[in-house]
């Protein structure tokens, strides 16, 4: 991929001749804080709600009618408008994606607020989304990272429609960039399409981030949600830890592969599931995002086994901790990521969607090379390392479960 930068506009361009469908996509850093939880969230779901010159079925006929797949949506550090056409239809897909982006009235804003605030009830009925929930909100606390389903329910009645207009406008010119990936003749006619279509957007500036750093708790914590008409409890520890920045992201990253991550043959499944029976499902999860990153475990067990999963989870880290990873077990594991990685950039939207992500976080174009530099110099006393630091180090545990299962816990 070839980053081209103009006046106001970053450009990442991946030629794939032969290939049928582009692969456009839209991102834009959110490096400011919200005014309310949920107003970002918001924004992208308005944005394909109708424009000056398009209602929402209009717009939704037109992109359905062309067999344009459009999808809007805001995560942890962006906001990300992606589409997916066919060759034929690339002027078509970028007039109505320009429209969207330039037009939206926000004129839903009151229809838009109504059905998100169902959705949020609606999912947080579900037992493992309000567990996930309340790890999210209390493991990040006060961090604009903590914006869950329960507090962005409780400030949506805050916001205003000219909230999500002043945050359009801050969107349109936060640091991003305009991702091609598909079958074109040349960089240069490319290059000057979107300079000559998209000049309304202010793209380069990298912007300093209201958004602090945050890679440890002060403390450790239980935090225990009460639902009555559960049968199983649901649980998950987790740790802040070192994200992509660091140089022991890919060291937590065959960590996790080797306790949680790599299926039937992780050990968490093996000794806590298939030998001791504990288990409903459990697995482990690295998760990196700009400002922070998370590990945790995760286990749906009996309510009985409480106590004993904990044990468990410890159990396992101090097994990694005690006894060196064998020779077999960590090459496995780093062909797993590297397998996993390979697999995950076959078509124009995976290439698009990991090539883009590392540009708008900094780790430049060519991180998925060096990552797994980086994978393959992992020694067995690097993992080891890591579940000692995990072990070390203040943990948050959440629990959802009856209330009289947490009697005496």
């Amino acid at each position: 991929m070839k980053h081209y930068k103009t006046d106001n506009l970053n450009i990442l361009l991946e030629k794939k001749p032969s290939t049928p469908r582009f692969c456009v996509s839209f991102l834009f850093r959110t490096d400011k804080k919200e005014k309310y939880y949920g107003i970002n969230s918001l924004l992208a779901r308005l944005l394909l709600q109708g424009t000056k010159t398009k209602d929402a079925k209009t717009l939704a006929d037109e992109f359905e009618n062309e067999c344009i797949d459009i999808t809007s949506k805001a995560k942890q550090d962006y906001i990300k408008i992606s589409l997916v056409f066919m060759n034929c239809d690339f002027d078509l897909a970028l007039k109505l994606a320009k429209d969207i982006l330039l037009n939206s009235t926000m004129n839903d804003f009151e229809k838009e607020v109504f059905k998100m605030k169902g959705e949020i009830i609606s999912d947080l009925d579900n037992p493992k989304m309000k567990l996930t929930d309340a790890f999210v909100k209390n493991i990040f606390k006060s961090h604009p990272y903590s914006s869950t389903h329960t507090k962005i329910l409780d400030d949506l009645d805050k916001i205003t429609k000219q909230d999500i207009l002043d945050a359009h406008k801050q969107m349109l010119n936060s640091f991003g960039a305009i991702c091609v990936v598909g079958d074109y003749q040349n960089d240069e006619e490319m290059v000057n399409y979107f300079k000559n279509n998209f000049d309304f957007l202010n793209l380069t500036n990298n912007i300093e981030s209201e958004i602090e750093n945050i890679h440890s708790l002060n403390e450790n914590e239980i935090i225990k949600v009460e639902k009555d008409d559960v049968s199983q409890a649901q649980i998950i520890q987790g740790w802040l830890v070192d994200s992509f920045d660091s140089s022991n992201c890919a060291k937590y990253a065959l960590l996790n592969n080797i306790l949680g991550a790599s299926g039937l043959s992780s050990r968490l499944f093996v000794n806590l599931r298939d030998k001791q029976g504990l288990a409903y499902n459990v697995r482990s999860q690295y998760e990196t995002f700009l400002h922070s990153a998370i590990f945790n475990m995760y286990i749906g067990t009996t309510p009985k086994n409480i106590k004993k999963s904990l044990s468990g989870f410890e159990s396992e880290l101090k097994k990694l901790v005690d006894v060196l990873v064998e020779d077999e077990e960590l090459t496995g594991a780093k062909e797993n990521i590297q397998g996993r990685l390979k697999y995950f950039s076959q078509n124009n939207s995976q290439i698009n969607a990991s090539l883009s992500y590392n540009f708008l976080m900094g780790l430049g174009l060519d991180y998925n090379e060096r990552f797994i530099e980086e994978i393959k110099k992992v020694s067995a006393k690097d993992v080891q390392d890591m579940a000692k630091k995990l072990l070390e180090s203040k943990k948050l545990i959440s629990i959802i479960a009856r209330k009289e299962d947490f009697i005496g816990l």
